[in-house]
């Protein structure tokens, strides 16, 4: 029973959108009655049933929905009136359409009983069946011909009531099922927007309390409001209608302004979305903080409906990056300092001033580059990767724009760095003289032969020279490295036929050389696969050579690797308005900007190395030539006369050269 009763019984809270509703239809309802005033008068003067008194029965009826209408404030109840009007009007024209269409007039309780489900209350159903129920049998017993048009039996009128409940138990289900899905949409509505907010609070406590940068965007690029605490707090209070690229334009303009490309190649998903994805920008420095940025596509649409960026405060991880790098590259200055302190003390001294040339900025463009060139490739030699990669991304901005003391600054703070990381491990001990083994014992052997003085002499000055040895041996180990990295495989052979010289005075020389070595490498030594398929064996060769030959210092490097595309470099000198002949090609290798390199990497393709190599070498008083075939190999040989070298040899160059080269 109490089932039932919360069936029919509508909760007692009427809601707006309900009164609204109820009070469109009560005028409705009103109006239909109002109009059978008319109609059923003209129909009693048509089947002369009495048009008076049809008359004054419709207005009897139609007046209870006028009173509630004028008095009845709550709306529910007026439908109630509305329903048992609907009866009464239907008892009046079954009464006056007695005749051949009484019957049909019957349809009318039936199709009321029916519309009368649109005021979605059960309790108007019901009051309407009672009202045609006891109606129906007030007149069976007083007056059977006006229900039935004959006087019908019992068993008819129970038949005629079993339709009735039938039909309306039907209506209010109807009802009901209108009420609660559509009157009650609104109490639905508000229900859910409650466990809405219920589930926002949560989600905004969480968004609130998360270390991440959580925001989507829309197809205008435009930032959600509902994004994490973390996205106010690094960018700041963002206006209403922001986009992602008045966020990025407050921190770095040149992001902002890639942003805005990216994004619309993404909208008009000409490229994959992954490749669109990754052109947007991927990280940004907001005060400083390093925040890397992530997309994810929201749906399977592409473009994307809408983005959802993800900001990651990489600071602190950055931080014990850079510290485990810092310590790592403090491991190999102190490696280097044990195998080959002269070496790297001569390295240590250029390095220092090209960084403070470089600091500087009043050279030339085309010496500015050398040098930033030169100091990168020394610096990847002794494993100092992140001056070897802030050289690096100088170059970059050379390519974009005039450089800036905020360019330098952080390559000189590094240097810095490294410096006193050097003076820690160099302590009172710099001028220090290393003697090895071999040096010793020749001394020995020269003292016990009582040789003459000048050779003992020559002998303790060879000591203040470097052997070459140990230069080509770094740049073997270097070109190791690229092999590895450029998945090459490489044999490296050195002769440096017991040659020394003044480390400090080539030190720039060495510095420049490597540079041969690199293109040696890369330009130069094909792949494994490439090797094979001309017949080659998988791994290249590299040799570093250093020896003097008819009173000449010769240092070359010859690969066995494809040679140099002169046809590239014809379209070079084509594209530049220069000759082509072999001699000038030869020179437009060391033109600085030139290099047959399809792309810039890290490693090559400025062409900014061989320039620097010819200048230093002549510099020194010396010449350089290129030698090469397509497919066979190339030889990169610098020569220097003996005689113009005396002051950097110290004309020891021939003690430690076999008699028969000497």
């Amino acid at each position: 029973m109490r089932k039932l009763l919360s069936f029919l019984l509508l909760p007692r809270e009427i809601s707006d959108f309900e009164r609204g509703y109820l009070a469109r239809m009560n005028r409705v309802g009103l109006g239909f009655f109002l109009l059978h005033v008319p109609v059923l008068t003209a129909l009693a003067f048509f089947n002369g049933t009495g048009p008076l008194r049809a008359l004054l029965l419709t207005l009897a009826v139609v007046a209870g929905p006028l009173l509630s209408a004028r008095f009845v404030a709550n709306p529910r109840h007026r439908s109630l009136v509305l329903g048992v009007a609907a009866m009464f009007m239907g008892g009046v024209l079954v009464h006056v359409g007695q005749g051949p269409v009484q019957i049909e007039m019957h349809f009318y309780f039936f199709a009321l009983i029916a519309m009368l489900s649109v005021f979605g209350n059960p309790l108007v159903i019901v009051v309407a069946a009672v009202t045609v129920a006891l109606h129906h049998l007030a007149l069976w017993f007083l007056l059977p011909a006006s229900v039935f048009n004959y006087e019908a039996p019992i068993w008819v009128v129970l038949v005629h009531a079993a339709f009735v409940v039938l039909e309306s138990v039907a209506a209010c289900f109807i009802a009901r099922s209108f009420f609660d899905n559509v009157i009650g949409l609104e109490r639905i509505v508000r229900s859910r927007t409650a466990e809405l907010d219920v589930r926002n609070q949560d989600m905004r406590l969480v968004l609130d309390n998360v270390g991440q940068g959580f925001l989507t965007l829309d197809p205008e690029a435009r930032v959600s409001r509902e994004r994490s605490a973390a996205v106010d707090a690094w960018f700041g209070p963002l206006p209403e209608g922001a986009t992602l690229f008045d966020l990025l334009a407050a921190q770095s303009p040149v992001a902002a302004s890639m942003a805005r490309v990216a994004w619309g190649e993404l909208r008009e998903a000409v490229l994959p979305l992954e490749v669109n994805l990754a052109q947007l920008p991927a990280s940004v420095e907001v005060a400083g903080r390093h925040v890397r940025i992530d997309y994810q596509p929201i749906g399977v649409a592409d473009p994307p409906e809408r983005l959802l960026v993800v900001l990651t405060d990489e600071t602190a991880e950055r931080a014990r990056a850079r510290a485990e790098r810092d310590r790592g590259e403090a491991l190999q200055l102190f490696e280097r300092l044990l195998n080959d302190r002269s070496g790297f003390l001569d390295f240590f001294e250029e390095a220092t001033n090209l960084v403070d040339s470089i600091a500087e900025r009043a050279s030339e463009p085309s010496t500015f580059k050398r040098m930033v060139h030169t100091l990168k490739g020394n610096a990847a030699i002794y494993g100092l990767a992140s001056v070897s990669e802030t050289c690096h991304a100088i170059e970059d901005t050379l390519g974009e724009r005039a450089i800036v003391e905020g360019d330098v600054r952080p390559l000189v703070e590094r240097w810095r760095a490294i410096a006193a990381e050097v003076e820690r491990l160099l302590g009172g001990r710099r001028n220090v003289l290393e003697i090895g083994e071999t040096e010793q014992q020749r001394l020995e052997d020269a003292v016990r032969a009582q040789k003459p003085t000048d050779h003992v002499l020559r002998l303790v000055q060879n000591l203040r020279l470097e052997p070459t040895r140990r230069r080509l041996e770094n740049f073997a180990e270097q070109a190791q490295r690229i092999a590895a990295r450029l998945e090459k495989q490489v044999s490296v052979v050195v002769h440096d036929h017991g040659v020394r010289l003044d480390g400090r005075a080539w030190a720039p020389f060495w510095g420049a050389f490597l540079h041969a070595v690199r293109n040696a490498v890369d330009h130069g030594i094909e792949s494994p696969d490439d090797r094979l398929e001309v017949g080659k064996e998988p791994a290249g060769t590299v040799a570093l050579h250093t020896s003097v030959r008819a009173g000449e210092l010769v240092v070359e490097i010859v690969d066995d690797g494809r040679g140099i595309d002169w046809g590239r470099l014809t379209e070079k000198a084509t594209a530049l308005g220069l000759p082509t002949g072999q001699a000038s090609l030869e020179n437009l290798l060391f033109q600085d900007g030139v290099s047959t390199a399809r792309e810039v990497t890290d490693l090559s393709g400025r062409g900014v190395g061989m320039g620097a190599l010819r200048e230093v070498t002549r510099e020194l008083g010396g010449s350089i030539a290129v030698e090469s075939r397509t497919g066979e190999g190339t030889v990169v040989r610098m020569r220097f006369p003996l005689a113009r070298l005396a002051p950097t040899i110290r004309d020891n160059v021939t003690y430690s050269v076999p008699p028969a080269a000497a």
